[in-house]
């Protein structure tokens, strides 16, 4: 959990610090409390930018340009949106109890404010280590402890779902071999299936040394933007993905975290995030398409990965 603040000076930082420690001791040691005279941030209906049918068509399209080999993989995203009321940080903690994540974070700017569940490392950085972990192939739990097994058992052995997390892990290595030893980069875990609240993942990690004239700034430089939100190749994909959307994703698929200024870092994909900017608040979601994708699944998936925030505000949507 990081929460994080933007300083004139290191008396204005000192100042909020004290602060920032004596809420956490009080929000902190009684979370209930804050909930019971803070009303969550709550919404009564998402609009998604993309109806069912244009999604569906620009999946196609993304299909398309992979069968003329343009790219291999695309993350196609969408985004919903909604009037709001309530206080986001109430939000947070009730999203922080139900729904554990490796990168809960709450984050408020001159620009809006975040509320994070992403469980996924887009960069880890200690000294000459850097380590990448990308998510790609999703399922649902299942209340029944069997069924969800069998749920975990079937991402394990889906063709589909395993290529496109290798497709991933396969670009940053190749992002990582142009700041990082020879011979050091390696895939840690392979396909690893790690479960959430409501999904389980197939995650892998990557990692390598970094050559003695980069640091921590530089590595954070050759994987950015995250592989696992923008599809392979990365320019192409990117190029494809400006046009089908049709948004700027703004801080959706960038990172959340902290940096020192050594340059060691721990950065999550801002992934599973609402964002509050003044009365309006934006989920956005997204999923990889490959050749093996089937446009009905993948609009499911969607689906599945805002369930977590749109049910937490109390809302539904219009998809």
């Amino acid at each position: 959990m990081f929460f994080l603040g933007n300083f004139a000076d290191e008396t204005a930082f000192k100042q909020w610090f004290h602060a920032a420690l004596l809420r956490l001791a009080l929000v902190g040691g009684d979370a209930a409390s804050y909930q019971m005279t803070h009303d969550p941030a709550s919404a009564a209906r998402f609009t998604a930018l993309d109806s069912k049918s244009d999604y569906l068509a620009k999946i196609k399209t993304a299909k398309d340009h992979i069968a003329k080999g343009d790219i291999y993989q695309l993350c196609l995203t969408t985004e919903l949106q909604a009037d709001y009321v309530g206080d986001p940080l109430a939000l947070f903690l009730r999203l922080r109890r139900a729904h554990p994540a490796p990168y809960c974070t709450f984050l408020k700017t001159e620009h809006g404010t975040y509320v994070s569940i992403s469980p996924e490392r887009f960069i880890s950085v200690r000294g000459s280590r850097v380590t990448s972990s990308p998510i790609k192939g999703t399922r649902p739990r299942s209340n029944d402890p069997a069924e969800d097994l069998e749920l975990q058992q079937r991402l394990g052995s889906d063709e589909k779902e395993r290529a496109e997390n290798l497709m991933i892990v396969d670009l940053i290595r190749n992002d990582l071999s142009s700041i990082c030893e020879s011979g050091s980069v390696n895939v840690e875990s392979l396909l690893a299936i790690r479960s959430y609240s409501t999904v389980h993942q197939l995650v892998s990690d990557v990692s390598g040394e970094l050559v003695e004239s980069k640091n921590g700034f530089d590595a954070l430089r050759a994987l950015f933007p995250g592989g696992s939100m923008t599809g392979a190749p990365k320019i192409s994909a990117c190029a494809i993905l400006e046009q089908l959307e049709k948004r700027e994703r703004g801080a959706y698929a960038g990172a959340i975290g902290w940096i020192s200024a050594t340059g060691d870092m721990d950065l999550g994909m801002v992934i599973r995030t609402a964002i509050f900017e003044a009365s309006r608040v934006k989920i956005a979601v997204g999923g990889g398409i490959t050749s093996g994708s089937y446009p009905a699944t993948e609009h499911a998936e969607v689906q599945l990965k805002a369930m977590a925030l749109v049910e937490a505000m109390g809302a539904e949507v219009s998809w």
